[in-house]
């Protein structure tokens, strides 16, 4: 009686070898896997260190040492992470040995990519909030001379590679200038081709109602467009732009790269971008080689209730917006025009997302797993009476108001043609595709 063939892993191609350890994820059993045997041990490895990650915690620092001063391992990580906090605010650390870490960089030759994250509790320029944890502007600032200087001084090998790929979690609405405009900036920003950007805002729930008149959310888009995306929009092949958790683009302060060119941008993905004008996204369809679309949390602002000294500071377009009543508009816009003209004008795209996750499912990182379908927070309205947001999120059966006597409810409204339109552009990309 013959006994069943035994499986062996080791007699696979190596390719097939990587591939079957890379399926791999929990970190313990790729331990685990790296003392099974000499010859498979370097698989696991490979998995365990493609990223190394340090932040100035007790916890963190020692690893990261270990692995600068082994000459086997640190020509391993593709990627590193640099957490300027310790994941406990309160830790106390050692400032010195967290800068000695940063500029150990030039340790690690094969490192390509490249993620900050910075803490999202913060403080902006006309504050008086007292509280002592909290990441200030100038230490924020302090982190990217530090990471950015120990970038480019990796740079002077030329037997490192060149980081491409740069990430920034919770980058505060703040504009930093003296920093964008150094050389130091230009040099790093200028060798990316991917730039992935999660802003993050002040906000203080004792005084809330202060929080949207804040001047960074008046001066940071214009900011971001002409020192973040301008001088390298035409080396990029992959670009996102998210907000940690609040609406963005249409004011107080008005996102506008309509005069930026992304001749070689294929993959844009945008998250809590809200539309509130016709041609707000004509900056997306003149990208002609963009080829995956992703635009998660997204909505359009369907009603505005902002008070007329502040629409006036802002100097936002309302072109676009009907007056209900005094300090009330409302935007008529749907996501069916959008959809189609997306449809219509973008040759070259082969993928489209467009999806909703809330609470903690909603990050930067999750952009790939976004879906395509009808959700019903797409469309908002936005009150400067309402706390402690003005942005209150519509209940399941989305925003709603009454004009003379009628219910406005855009999500019911608008469902059947939405749902039209989105079917008919997944349509054309799967005709693209085949």
């Amino acid at each position: 009686m013959s006994s069943e063939p035994t499986f062996k892993l080791l007699n696979l191609a190596s390719e097939i070898v990587a591939q079957v350890i890379a399926e791999v994820s929990d970190k313990k059993d790729l331990a685990n896997l790296r003392l099974t045997c000499k010859t498979l041990e370097p698989y696991p490895r490979k998995e365990l260190f493609k990223n190394v990650f340090v932040s100035p915690s007790k916890r963190h620092l020692p690893k990261w040492n270990s692995i600068t001063q082994s000459d086997r391992i640190r020509c391993i990580p593709r990627e590193t992470t640099i957490q300027t906090r310790p994941d406990d605010e309160r830790e106390e650390y050692n400032e010195k040995d967290f800068q000695k870490a940063i500029a150990a960089l030039s340790k690690f030759p094969n490192i390509d990519s490249l993620q900050i994250h910075f803490s999202y509790e913060c403080r902006g320029s006309e504050s008086d909030r007292e509280w002592p944890i909290l990441e200030e502007t100038w230490q924020r600032k302090d982190m990217f001379e530090r990471i950015f200087r120990a970038i480019k001084d990796r740079a002077a090998d030329k037997n490192n590679r060149t980081i491409r790929k740069l990430t920034i979690e919770n980058l505060q609405n703040y504009p930093h200038k003296d920093f964008t405009s150094s050389g130091l900036f230009h040099d790093v920003m200028c060798d990316l081709e991917e730039l992935h950007l999660s802003t993050t805002q002040e906000y203080d729930e004792h005084v809330a109602e202060l929080d949207c008149t804040r001047i960074e959310l008046r001066t940071f888009p214009e900011h971001l467009c002409s020192a973040w995306l301008a001088p390298i929009a035409s080396n990029l092949t992959t670009l996102s732009l998210y907000s940690y958790g609040d609406n963005w683009g249409c004011f107080p302060g008005y996102f506008d790269p309509s005069g930026i060119s992304f001749p070689k941008l294929e993959t844009l993905a945008l998250g809590y971008y809200t539309l509130a004008h016709n041609n707000d996204i004509d900056w997306i369809l003149n990208i002609q080689s963009l080829r995956k679309l992703i635009l998660h949390n997204c909505m359009i602002v369907s009603s505005m209730y902002i008070f007329r000294k502040d629409l006036e500071t802002w100097n936002v377009p309302i072109h676009d917006w009907d007056l209900r009543f005094k300090d009330s508009f409302r935007y008529k816009g749907v996501w069916s025009m959008f959809l189609d003209r997306i449809s219509e004008s973008l040759p070259n795209l082969s993928h489209f997302a467009f999806d909703y996750n809330g609470g903690s499912a909603y990050n930067m990182s999750a952009r790939d797993a976004c879906r395509a379908r009808i959700f019903v927070q797409r469309y908002i309205g936005y009150s400067m009476a309402t706390l402690p947001t003005p942005w209150p999120k519509p209940d399941e059966e989305g925003e709603s108001w009454e004009e003379d006597g009628i219910e406005i409810n855009p999500h019911k409204d608008n469902f059947d043609v939405d749902q039209e339109s989105l079917r008919k552009l997944l349509s054309r990309l799967k005709r693209c595709g085949q």
